[in-house]
């Protein structure tokens, strides 16, 4: 196997967790290691620090994927059978969750989403890249999967340098649309072209959150997906829904999830985009639901959630849930605040919400916890 050396300071964040390192911090190499051939990582003296993928052409020339005692062989049907168990301790329906989380898996630039028998996946690195015949090997050997579908179409693979792909299937016949339980709802989605790997499974702890602040109110969702967060609005009591979203089929598939939970005559989904239609209401509303996934820089999501201010009534609840990027790490609650003084009102935090159990990050590493939400009283 062939080693790469790492400067002293590198070496000590290495020790200290850091899950990745960038190109300067590679003192030499042996060879070129070609992508998906794990190296050993070494420090100064040639002790041995773990194993690591090395990619020169990427911001993070070295991820850690193994620990120094770590056989190479075996090592991804490793971590994704202690990813299977981490999920079911974790997750309430381990059917139906984030099965492997980059980093926080131990396995870097790989995402894994569970749809009972049927797992879509997405790499983003040029060494998952290469694993992807192994990783489906290991998803059928592991848990049995029925299929396996590679959502390599996002977007962060082009800000990552990577090419996109068209969806297509690595193993058995996935379909396109799926059902999935969550919390007593029941969600029809789109496998192969809805947003992300299909579902915002990321979204569970907001979705558990809004069901304690809906109980009896008028709901506005401003962009509502196939409708993970109305939906559970009005399971716990919402009187009147009215949600958007951009894409006319999501929006569909909102509608037909809104009619498989009972919500027929008491939700209303259009197709809009969210500033838009936050601009053109003039109505207020007991709560309302601010997902920002579009949008492209902090003045536009400091515009749209001024906005959510204006729709949302005296004593009303507001849920803003906001992306880094565009968004500065550590700068989500100034920008709220910015936005409730901009607007003269006076927001009361009621929770501060994140990513759920079955998306682990490693302490200390920036980015990796990319969502943050927060809950307001609003007057």
């Amino acid at each position: 196997m062939l080693s790469t050396y790492l400067s002293r300071e590198a070496a000590r964040r290495l020790r200290h967790g850091a899950p990745w390192l960038r190109r300067e911090d590679i003192i030499s190499m042996e060879g070129t290691p070609q992508p998906g051939e794990p190296v050993q990582l070494r420090d100064e003296d040639g002790s041995v620090l773990g194993l690591g993928d090395v990619d020169l052409e990427s911001s993070f020339a070295v991820r850690r994927i193994g620990q120094p005692d770590e056989a190479v062989e075996g090592l991804i049907p490793r971590h994704l059978r202690h990813a299977f168990e981490r999920r079911g301790r974790l997750v309430d329906d381990p059917r139906f969750c984030r099965m492997v989380n980059d980093d926080g898996d131990g396995l870097p630039g790989l995402i894994v989403d569970r749809y009972d028998t049927h797992f879509v996946v997405q790499t983003l690195t040029r060494a998952m890249d290469a694993r992807q015949a192994e990783i489906t090997r290991a998803l059928v050997e592991v848990t049995g999967a029925g299929s396996v579908l590679l959502r390599n179409d996002s977007p962060r693979r082009k800000a990552l340098g990577l090419p996109t792909q068209r969806a297509h299937v690595l193993y058995g016949t996935p379909p396109r649309w799926c059902r999935l339980l969550e919390m007593g709802a029941r969600f029809t989605v789109d496998l192969t072209y809805g947003v992300g790997t299909g579902y915002h499974y990321d979204q569970r702890e907001l979705r558990r959150f809004v069901a304690r602040m809906a109980n009896g109110g008028r709901v506005l969702d401003a962009c509502c997906n196939v409708g993970g967060l109305f939906v559970h609005a009005g399971l716990h009591g919402a009187r009147q829904i009215l949600a958007f979203d951009k894409s006319a089929d999501a929006a569909e598939l909102a509608r037909e999830n809104a009619e498989a939970n009972g919500l027929l005559g008491r939700a209303t989904v259009e197709t809009g985009q969210p500033l838009q239609v936050l601009r053109a209401l003039r109505d207020t509303f007991d709560l309302v639901l601010l997902d920002t996934p579009g949008v492209t820089s902090e003045d536009e999501f400091l515009e749209q959630l001024r906005y959510a201010l204006r729709r949302t009534r005296h004593g009303g609840r507001l849920l803003v849930v906001g992306y880094h990027p565009p968004l500065g790490l550590g700068g989500f609650d100034e920008l709220v605040a910015t936005a409730c003084e901009g607007e003269a009102r006076i927001g009361t935090r009621l929770a501060r919400l994140g990513l759920p159990p079955d998306h682990p990050t490693l302490v200390g590493s920036p980015g990796s916890d990319y969502l943050d939400a927060m809950a307001l009283e609003v007057s």
